[in-house]
């Protein structure tokens, strides 16, 4: 049985697959979209210009996601527009109920095609659920702005707001409740659950990420315990 307020370092097929059916109560998470993300930026030979496992949609971990999560549970995970038929179809063949497309404007937009597209300001969060799930509170707008991490803030190339995991945390789950991460990246995630209250599990591929997100979630816990 996996401790709460763990980061573990590891594959998350395999990890999953040894944790315990019913066991979390939210899966909140940021998977690999299947686009084989490569960074435009200047920083692009760093650590910031790739993301692992990031060559074709990656959807078996949900089957496995789907079965840890309690009944009266669910989960959170973010994806990009072309990918999103993919994530729904494997929610649903999991077991999963689709409740809501969350649309988290960024308040600045993106770079992709600059002169055949329009500007990326959006990102989309399937909500799910398994069984019968109530909200705990106030029923939220599917709409949620919040300004994305600045380029000379990211520790990974994809990271969420704390903020914006925060509101999603707490207006899917009680106080006390158990997150689970399973691409923890560097700890977005893992440092919203403790801030606001929550235990938390993280699983991530990349060592060094898997070290940074223990260390920023345990700086939240800490605080949330001396206060």
């Amino acid at each position: 049985m996996i401790q709460a307020n763990t980061v573990i370092t590891g594959d998350s097929l395999t990890v999953l697959r040894d944790m315990e059916a019913d066991s979390v109560d939210m899966v909140i998470t940021d998977p690999p979209y299947g686009i084989d993300y490569q960074s435009g930026r200047k920083e692009k030979a760093s650590r910031l210009a790739k993301i692992a496992n990031d060559k074709a949609p990656f959807i078996w971990w949900i089957y496995d996601a789907a079965r840890v999560v309690k009944r009266g549970g669910g989960g959170t995970l973010f994806y990009r527009w072309d990918v999103q038929q993919v994530f729904i179809d494997a929610l649903r063949l999991a077991g999963l109920t689709v409740k809501s497309v969350i649309v988290w404007d960024k308040k600045a937009h993106g770079m992709g095609d600059l002169k055949g597209s329009f500007a990326p300001r959006y990102e989309a969060i399937i909500f799910a659920t398994k069984g019968r799930y109530e909200l705990p509170g106030k029923r939220p707008d599917d709409l949620i702005a919040c300004a994305k991490v600045g380029n000379q803030s990211l520790t990974h190339p994809n990271e969420k707001p704390v903020a914006l995991l925060e509101q999603l945390i707490e207006a899917t789950t009680i106080p006390g409740a158990l997150i689970l991460d399973p691409f923890a990246g560097s700890g977005s995630t893992l440092a919203a659950a403790a801030k606001t209250g929550r235990q938390y599990i993280g699983i991530e591929i990349d060592e060094q990420y898997s070290k940074l997100a223990a260390t920023r979630a345990a700086e939240h816990h800490q605080k949330g315990e001396t206060t």
